[in-house]
């Protein structure tokens, strides 16, 4: 601080010996020595960003890649045929994280069985504290389910094998694929955990990007024009091991 003061002192007394009528202000020399700090820290810096290169696009790229993982949205594609006719092989599905799910809602669950750690992508047939059951129709095949003692229309769904009268547990719940003659569900793996689903799904996009409401599901808005939505890649089917 000091070599400052002095170095201002003795631009005054330069100022004051070549002009001494004129008048300038009092901080002059201060306002001069100050810009030539700041170009000299500008020239650094103009050095250390041409030094490191593209360490400011690196900087910017993991920026953005920090802010994917903040939004609400993302998407996932489709790899099995476990969900047709809703959801067709190579569809991508817009997920929503914030969103509890609610019968007939498809979400994508994360699942631990027999070793193998994986996504899955299902519908839910009933909630904690339901009673669910696929009771024999009269060709002895399942022709609807039936949630707290009312049958549930699914046009959606495939018919399928029955099976006897469950109660989910709290904290859980209960899903169905619905291609039920190939989906590995609640069937075989029991109900699943609420904590598990990752996302309730509110669009779904086929491959040329046309933009269709989940089949017999709650309506749920989807993202707006400024939302960002994260890809999350492809979910690997539920009955086979992940990679």
């Amino acid at each position: 601080m000091s070599a400052s003061l002095d170095a201002a002192e003795r631009l005054r007394e330069i100022a004051a010996a070549a002009a001494p009528a004129v008048r300038a202000r009092p901080d002059l020399a201060q306002a001069v020595l100050a810009r030539a700090r700041r170009q000299r820290r500008a020239r650094r810096f103009g050095k250390a960003a041409a030094g490191v290169g593209g360490g400011i696009v690196v900087l910017t790229t993991l920026a953005a890649a920090n802010l994917l993982g903040r939004s609400d949205y993302f998407t996932v594609t489709q790899p099995s045929s476990e969900m047709e006719s809703t959801i067709h092989l190579e569809d991508r599905v817009v997920f929503d994280k914030t969103l509890s799910p609610a019968r007939g809602d498809v979400v994508m669950v994360h699942l631990v069985r027999d070793g193998d750690e994986y996504d899955a992508i299902y519908r839910v047939a009933a909630l904690p504290g339901d009673t669910i059951s696929c009771p024999a129709g009269p060709t002895g095949r399942c022709e609807a389910i039936v949630v707290n003692g009312t049958a549930v229309p699914e046009p959606y769904a495939t018919v399928t094998q029955p099976f006897p009268t469950r109660r989910v547990p709290e904290g859980m719940i209960f899903l169905l694929g619905d291609n039920r003659e190939v989906a590995r569900d609640s069937r075989s793996i029991g109900p699943v955990r609420l904590t598990d689903v990752r996302g309730v799904a509110v669009r779904i996009r086929d491959h040329v990007g046309r933009t269709r409401p989940v089949p017999g599901a709650p309506a749920h808005p989807g993202p707006g024009d400024r939302d960002n939505v994260e890809p999350a890649g492809t979910a690997p089917p539920a009955n086979a091991t992940p990679r």
